[in-house]
């Protein structure tokens, strides 16, 4: 325990739980005259369990899931089929299983867990990829992938995409598959562009509510006070932050009931109108660094297998970090991405901070020493 003590990476859990103890406050300012005012509470509550399962990650050896990862994927898997039979309804979506005393989200179990899937797949193939392995790289993802968007859940999906995309890079695809997957890539992107624009026979690809999101991101004026008064109102409210804030309750955009979903999808707008551009932008450059971090130590990783989990969350970070401030900021399409560690929800912020202790594993792992 002395030898582990030593490699443990102080600075790791301590960003993340900065930005949870002031997200949990501005949480509480935006809420704490309505019918949710047990919300930061309840968030705290989240936390502290958080962070215990975050320590208790950090002291076990995370070479010993490699060999279990296909039981993480099929819990996932019977998760998420409960969900789409099963599961519980909100907000046009069924997302969540209700255990009583907490939403259970399987989505946000199915980013970490597809983590650890393609690190174990990847890490034995890693600059020897055949086109064998990229067909059943492609057919683990598909499954959790299809249930996510039956749920809809689009936002969950495109993450699950982006992180895939991002390790099966790492593992060093030759020049033709590399282009062969960048074409693929590109096709992709087209379809979706022409679903977006209701071009058959792609038009069915994705519900009318997520088109309108895209077509409101592309023209926000094209419906200011229906689908494109949320991003307009976000806006609003990052705005009125100015320089250095208003404080956290003293926000007119939030305290008067203009941000709409001010503790989920849009609480950087939240963050902003209490701490301005500058509380933005340190909370920006505390992700940023976190990011930073987790590469680094994947640079350390003994094996491959710790060095993908690793960018495996950097890329989940950084990818919800990028879409969830651009959609408050009107770059990026509304796809309901919770920001890391400050969006209010249990099972986001348990998956987040259960890979957290993960890349400290591996940091703690990096030497080599006994244990």
């Amino acid at each position: 325990m002395p030898l582990k003590i030593k490699t443990f990476d102080i600075v790791l859990p301590i960003i993340p739980l900065m930005i949870l103890v002031v997200s949990i406050a501005v949480i509480y300012s935006l809420v704490f005259n309505t019918p949710d005012s047990d919300l930061a509470f309840r968030q705290g509550i989240f936390g502290l369990i958080s962070l215990v399962l975050m320590g208790v990650i950090s002291f076990i050896d995370y070479r010993m899931f490699r060999g279990i990862t296909w039981i993480f994927y099929l819990i996932v898997i019977l998760l998420l089929l409960y969900v789409d039979f099963f599961g519980k309804a909100a907000g046009g979506a069924m997302r969540w299983i209700n255990l009583g005393f907490f939403q259970l989200q399987p989505s946000e179990l199915a980013k970490v867990f597809l983590i650890f899937s393609f690190s174990a797949f990847f890490s034995k193939r890693i600059g020897k990829l055949k086109w064998r392995d990229i067909l059943i790289s492609s057919l683990i993802l598909l499954p959790p992938l299809l249930l996510v968007l039956k749920e809809p859940d689009l936002g969950t999906a495109l993450v699950l995409c982006f992180i895939y995309i991002v390790l099966l890079l790492f593992s060093k695809p030759s020049k033709v598959q590399f282009l062969v997957i960048s074409i693929i890539l590109c096709t992709f992107a087209t379809v979706l562009i022409l679903a977006a624009f209701n071009k058959p026979p792609f038009n069915k690809l994705i519900h009318d509510y997520q088109r309108n999101r895209i077509l409101t991101f592309l023209d926000p004026n094209l419906d200011p006070y229906g689908k494109g008064y949320n991003v307009r109102q976000a806006q609003i409210t990052v705005g009125s932050g100015g320089l250095l804030g208003n404080g956290l309750g003293r926000g007119s955009q939030s305290q008067l009931r203009f941000l709409p979903k001010p503790h989920t999808d849009f609480i950087f707008a939240g963050i902003a109108e209490s701490f301005g551009f500058l509380g933005s932008l340190v909370l920006v450059g505390l992700y940023g660094y976190l990011i930073i971090k987790i590469i680094n130590i994947g640079n350390l990783a003994r094996d491959n297998f710790g060095m993908l989990i690793c960018i495996g969350a950097a890329s989940m970070f950084l990818f919800q970090v990028l879409v969830n401030i651009g959609m408050n900021l009107g770059l990026a399409p509304v796809t309901g991405i919770p920001l890391p560690f400050s969006s209010y929800g249990g099972s986001s912020l348990a998956a987040y901070l259960f890979l957290i202790g993960m890349v400290q594993s591996v940091f703690i792992r990096h030497k080599k020493i006994s244990f």
